[in-house]
């Protein structure tokens, strides 16, 4: 057979197939589109967080110490190793929280400080200034000028000139006001990638000339020659610093790619998803295709052609299939990457720089053939083995054990074969590629098997012409189930949410009493689609199955969204027992506490006194020597509070004026070894110790244990004595961990001048003017609204639940997609039937009302079903996730399934609009 042939025959046949290939295209597409927009999005997300680690770390070498800033002493560490040439440069950073405005506290817009030595920063990259063009940061930075990001002027609309009243707040919680104006606009890249609003400030305008202490910092970035140097300054850095974080440009790498890979899989096996429902549309087509085509089938096997000449056309059919459906899907790709990596972007206030891979887009029209390849073959193969006898006889295919043998082979080829193209996409991660297919296809089968007896029970609903005792009997028995769900089941299941099923079945149950006394006519439209559902059971499955998946995905991250939202609102309305913090120090503590008996909506209030605290020895034995300092153990995990967690629990003591009975609060926490704090304590240095201290690597202290602490001067040292260990019950207890006295808080505090923080509770309607008193009493004090928590929270998780929705909304368009899919495939085969139809008197419109019923069913069932397991998903995550009990929402139950089905009666409705208006002469002409 000549080459031309192949070519002339599959593409002239997808031409004559019209509206079929339509919608095998837009299979192909939605699937590819799909699979290579969130596989972009990925690739975008991994490009922003490892294209340049070096200059995202800020050094070869980033040294942190939040807990005990580097002073000057400690900066000749570093000239020692830059004269040793162990590193080759380094500049100390100073990273504080600001804020500008009005002198109203509520008005002010906060911002993050980065102060820097502009001859040596950064070390990696120059900063790209974008206004003025051509200016570099060290003629920028001077004379009390400040430089912005592009994220700053975005979100507080400023520009080059502004003069700004930068409200700074140090590492111990002072705040001071430097008077700055805007001298440039640098881009969020290099060293900026990620850090969102930030404005850079000189050392030299930052440093305060009355201050009583010398200046520290929290950061120092240092670059090295070559790897070896590195490695080196790392290790020297953390035995001469055991308190501070040294992360290499190394351990950068390795904490953001585990998490990046995390990502792009999620984002990859959401992908496939609906690679997968695509592939489900292909066969249903496919098979309508051929089926169509028996007849030139048993021609082209008379006339000579093999079964492998068979396999060859259609082969290429199907080919072709993939190959424009993967180009349409790949274009349109890149439209939905850019929105989806927009919300991304916005919901976690990352800086995403949008950049196409051409070789995923490539990679998209192979995954496109290769799919359409893979799904094909069962159609394919069933196909070329039409016997010509049977067609010209009219006979139907045989139905033996061969061939049901060949359809379970070929379903098995076609698990192996879809299984290898995921494992591609996954990157070749076979164990994960492997557990994601067949767990899907197991999981899906089940549900097959339970949707295949819905939907035969569905099929089988009668639709009397009157009331019957055994029509009343199965209305009352569906009363009698739905009121079950209703009052009794809930009592012993404790699941109060089946009530909305209850009302839900009860519904259905009830309309089949309306059915009875429907118009004839109407009856027969009921009836038609319910029996019509029966027909195609296996499509119809299908398509339920395709909606159930959609549905399901959006259903949980909604209804799970929601329980969250009203969970941690819940808690912080009840555990929350103040709405604004405020720390002072020096001559402010008093003229706060003066000011508290006149403050506006004041309720009640509590004062405390802290000091920051480094650890220095436990047990009088060094916490370098306990302290794990890299490797798995510095990292947190079950069991094991890591580096990090085991310094923040032993970094600050909050003082209790326990001589005048001020104890910890057994309301916020609860005492599990040992005794809480009493008035015998006044004077000592009894402290009350987290449960994590206690419990997990790398201490697990006990009640007298001896800590040695030292504070942020380095001079004052105190070892305090663990009385009691306690449970935090409440949400925001205390603000620093240990639970001290306030002799041990002013032994630990630089010169004795302790920091005293308000806990306050004001009315809601008169706290913004209360704040606002606040700040103009002690303008210098830090003071913490946190009466917008809740909306923070919303805000944050519905920012999240958006992006979740948008990639689940994915596996429901190729849901869709099947809809229409099997309505466009169901009008061709009752074409004929159709014209009996309307040859007997029905109208297009009544026709037109019996598809829509008829998916408006399915869509229905599907969904009703997907919030069933819904509910059963969000019980379970509630329990044994979150401790709580969560709920479904009836509206967003109802919504969803409604929805759903309204999804469901318009894409029929669109599809069949042309098929139903089709003239008796035309179907039934050689009748």
């Amino acid at each position: 057979m000549k080459a031309s042939m192949y070519f002339n025959y599959t593409s002239r046949s997808l031409v004559r197939g019209g509206q079929r290939t339509v919608l095998a295209l837009f299979c192909v597409a939605v699937g590819v589109m799909a699979i290579v927009a969130l596989q972009l999005v990925g690739l975008m997300i991994n490009n922003a967080f490892t294209s340049n680690v070096r200059d995202a770390n800020g050094g070869d070498i980033a040294v942190t110490s939040n807990n005990q800033p580097f002073n000057g002493d400690d900066l000749k560490f570093f000239d020692t190793l830059k004269k040793d040439k162990v590193i080759s440069n380094y500049t100390p950073v100073v990273n504080s929280q600001a804020s500008s405005g009005s002198g109203s506290i509520s008005l002010r817009q906060s911002f993050s400080v980065r102060v820097v030595d502009p001859t040596v920063y950064p070390l990696g990259t120059p900063l790209s200034v974008k206004d003025p063009k051509n200016a570099t940061v060290v003629d920028l930075l001077q004379n009390k000028q400040i430089i912005v990001t592009q994220a700053f002027v975005d979100q507080y609309h400023k520009k080059v000139g502004d003069v700004l009243d930068v409200r700074v707040t140090s590492s111990d919680r002072q705040v001071r006001v430097i008077k700055t104006k805007i001298a440039g606009i640098v881009d969020n890249s290099g060293v900026l990638s990620q850090a969102g609003s930030v404005a850079l400030i000189s050392l030299a305008d930052y440093k305060d000339p009355n201050a009583k202490v010398a200046q520290t910092y929290d950061t120092v970035d240092v670059s090295t020659v070559d790897k070896a140097h590195m490695n080196d300054a790392a290790k020297k850095l953390r035995d001469n610093f055991p308190i501070a974080n040294v992360r290499t440009v190394d351990d950068a790498v390795k904490n953001q790619q585990a998490t990046i890979d995390n990502i792009r899989k999620f984002l990859e096996i959401a992908g496939l998803l609906a690679l997968l429902i695509g592939g489900v549309g292909i066969v249903n087509t496919m098979q309508v295709l051929l089926s169509r085509r028996k007849t030139e089938i048993a021609m082209l096997k008379t006339t000579g052609y093999r079964r492998f000449d068979l396999y060859l056309l259609f082969g290429l059919e199907a080919a072709l299939l993939g190959l424009v459906g993967g180009v349409l899907g790949a274009a349109a790709s890149v439209g939905v990457s850019y929105l989806v990596r927009n919300i991304v972007q916005n919901t976690f206030l990352l800086n995403i720089p949008f950049i196409l891979d051409y070789t995923t887009i490539v990679g998209g029209v192979i995954i496109g053939v290769a799919t359409s390849l893979i799904f094909g073959l069962l159609p394919i193969v069933q196909a070329a083995n039409i016997r010509p006898l049977n067609v010209i006889r009219d006979l139907p295919e045989g139905k033996g054990a061969g061939s049901l043998v060949l359809t379970v082979f070929l379903l098995l080829l076609l698990s192996v074969l879809f299984c290898a193209l995921s494992i591609v996409i996954l990157n070749n991660d076979i164990r994960l590629g492997i557990g994601a297919v067949y767990g899907t296809f197991i999981f899906l089968a089940l549900l097959s098997v339970f949707f295949g007896l819905i939907v035969w029970l569905i099929s089988r609903l009668p639709v009397p012409e009157r009331f019957s005792v055994g029509y009343l009997s199965l209305i009352v028995l569906g009363v009698a189930f739905a009121l079950f769900l209703y009052w009794v089941l809930p009592n012993y299941l404790n699941f109060p949410y089946l009530q909305t099923f209850g009302l839900i079945f009860l519904v259905i149950s009830l309309l089949g009493l309306l059915v009875v006394v429907l118009p004839r006519t109407w009856k027969a439209n009921v009836k038609m689609a319910l029996r019509n559902i029966g027909r195609q059971r296996a499509r119809t499955t299908t398509t339920m199955l395709a909606l159930f998946v959609g549905i399901f995905t959006i259903g949980l991250i909604l209804i799970l969204g929601q329980d969250l939202r009203d969970q941690v609102n819940d808690v912080i309305s009840k555990t929350l027992n103040y709405n604004v913090v405020s720390i002072t120090s020096g001559n402010d503590t008093q003229k706060l506490q003066d000011k508290l008996s006149s403050l506006n909506g004041l309720s009640s209030y509590q004062r405390r006194t802290l000091a920051s605290t480094v650890p220095v020895a436990i047990n009088n034995k060094p916490l370098q020597e306990i302290l794990p300092s890299e490797g798995d153990k510095a990292k947190s995990g079950p069991g094991s509070l890591g580096r990090g967690g085991a310094l923040y629990f032993l970094s600050g003591v909050e003082g209790y004026d326990v001589g005048n009975n001020q104890f910890p609060s057994t309301k916020d926490l609860r005492i599990i070894q040992g005794r809480n704090l009493n008035a015998s304590d006044e004077g000592t240095d009894n402290i009350l110790i987290a449960s994590e201290l206690a419990n997990l690597d790398p201490f697990h202290l006990k009640v007298g244990d001896k800590i040695t602490l030292a504070g942020q001067d380095r001079v004052s040292i105190k070892t305090v004595t663990v009385v009691g260990v306690y449970q935090q019950s409440s949400l925001g207890g205390s603000l620093y961990p240990l639970l001290g006295t306030r002799s041990s808080v002013k032994a630990l505090s630089p010169g004795g001048v302790e920091q005293s923080v308000f806990y306050m509770k004001i009315d809601a309607n008169k706290l913004n003017s209360a704040v606002d008193a606040m700040g103009k009493t002690v303008p210098n004090a830090f003071v913490l609204n946190l009466a917008n928590i809740s909306d923070f929270v919303d805000q944050l998780l519905n920012d999240i639940l958006l992006t979740l929705t948008t990639i689940a909304s994915l596996s429901l368009v190729a849901g869709v997609i099947i809809i229409a899919n099997a309505v466009a495939l169901a009008m061709l085969e009752r074409r004929r039937e159709l014209g009996i139809l309307k040859s007997v008197g029905y109208t297009s419109s009544s026709i037109l009302s019996e598809v829509m019923i008829e998916n408006g069913v399915v869509g229905g069932t599907g969904a009703l079903l997907a919030m069933l397991l819904v509910t059963g998903a969000i019980s379970v995550l509630g329990a044994l996730a979150f401790g709580a009990t969560f709920g479904v929402s009836v509206p967003m139950a109802l919504a969803l399934i409604l929805g759903s089905a309204a999804l469901a009666m318009l894409t029929s409705a669109i599809v069949a609009w042309g098929a139903v208006r089709v003239r008796p002469l035309e179907v039934l002409r050689y009748e």
